[in-house]
């Protein structure tokens, strides 16, 4: 893959696969592949991407308690950066070598005292350039409020379904999620789309480093 060819790719989150020789990756001992990254329809048996790696853990990631993670070329397994937690919401990416590349800082949404989106901002190295994402266009937002009463209706009697059925299916609906990541000047370099679950990528204008690793984060995010 030509990493400076607009491309779209999906962020496949999978059982987590002990790493044989951590060593050769410059990993940590007990590390493992959380995700991979890769191209849409693609097989498991094709060569993804990138690869995501972190250290095992017996928790469920979350806020409270971040983890970093290591992202390495599918094709070679060379590393292209690793992204370390700073603080509840803030993670720095860092080069190969260390070199630290961007800040990411993620601001939570809320309804009062005035609506505000889940809004995500990566403040590159050495520049003040800043990249900066809001999750849900205002459009969906507003189609989600005024039809909520709707799905929280069809959302209990399914709920309701599910224990008297015993399913374990969960078939709740998620807030608007779509996200644009924009650069002054440049318009939009990232764009999330959640009914394909698939990111569209200008390298041109987002180093492609930092585009996955905002992808990684972003889903784990959601799968909190």
């Amino acid at each position: 893959m030509n990493n400076n060819v607009a491309h779209a790719f999906q962020v496949s989150v999978n059982n987590p696969v002990p790493v044989s020789d951590p060593a050769a990756g410059r990993l940590p001992q007990d590390a493992e592949m959380a995700s991979t990254i890769r191209p849409p329809g693609s097989r498991p048996e094709d060569t993804p991407f990138a690869r995501v790696f972190a250290p095992r853990s017996t928790h469920r990631r979350s806020r409270q308690s971040p983890v970093p993670f290591w992202i390495h070329n599918g094709a070679d397994d060379t590393p292209l950066c690793s992204v370390r937690p700073v603080a509840p919401d803030v993670h720095d990416v860092l080069t190969a070598e260390g070199v630290p590349l961007a800040r990411v800082t993620r601001r939570d949404g809320r309804l009062l005292p005035w609506p505000r989106r889940v809004r995500w901002t990566a403040r590159l190295h050495p520049s003040s350039q800043q990249v900066t994402g809001r999750e849900g266009t205002w459009y969906a937002w507003l189609a989600y409020v005024v039809t909520a009463p709707v799905w929280f209706l069809f959302v209990v009697c399914l709920m309701v379904y599910s224990y008297i059925d015993g399913s374990p299916d969960d078939d709740s609906f998620g807030r608007p999620s779509r996200t644009r990541w924009h650069v002054p000047g440049h318009g939009t370099v990232l764009d999330y789309r959640r009914i394909s679950d698939t990111y569209r990528l200008e390298p041109q204008h987002l180093d492609l480093r930092l585009a996955y690793a905002l992808a990684v984060l972003t889903t784990w995010y959601r799968e909190r």
